[in-house]
């Protein structure tokens, strides 16, 4: 058996997250795979700065398009309760032996991070935190 090290490929994204009226899938915005190869997440961090003004549910997720909502990372947290300087955890994985994994989805070369608000999220900023490496 042969084993070898192909690439150094580990990356930490900071993505500044600002809010918006649109209630449209990504329509806060979507961050595309900055790699252009296959990368696995293996955890992000959501840092509240300021919440909403008003009442809205915040996704972050894994998407194929740029105008598609995922929730596999966050999934429906209220941006206006939150208060300011509070950390979420939005994904950790967390392997047991031969577990197959599922969320979040693989971060496929073409896919997306997408932000999508239930209603306005204007006032809200906050960082999503990423750190991955790359598949191949």
């Amino acid at each position: 058996m042969t084993v070898a090290v192909e690439q150094e490929g580990r990356g930490l994204l900071a993505i500044k997250i600002t809010g918006v009226a649109s209630t449209d899938n990504g329509g806060i915005g979507a961050v595309l795979n900055p790699e252009g190869v296959d990368c696995v997440i293996l955890r992000t961090t959501f840092y509240s700065v300021t919440p909403s003004t008003g009442a809205a549910n915040l996704s972050v997720g894994v998407a194929s398009a740029a105008t598609s909502a995922g929730t596999d990372i966050l999934n429906a947290l209220d941006a206006n309760t939150m208060t300011a300087k509070t950390m979420w955890n939005g994904h950790a994985m967390q392997n047991t032996a031969k577990t197959q994994i599922s969320a979040p989805a693989l971060w496929q070369d073409d896919y997306y991070i997408t932000f999508t608000g239930s209603a306005t999220t204007a006032g809200f900023v906050g960082y999503l935190f990423v750190e991955y490496v790359r598949a191949v």
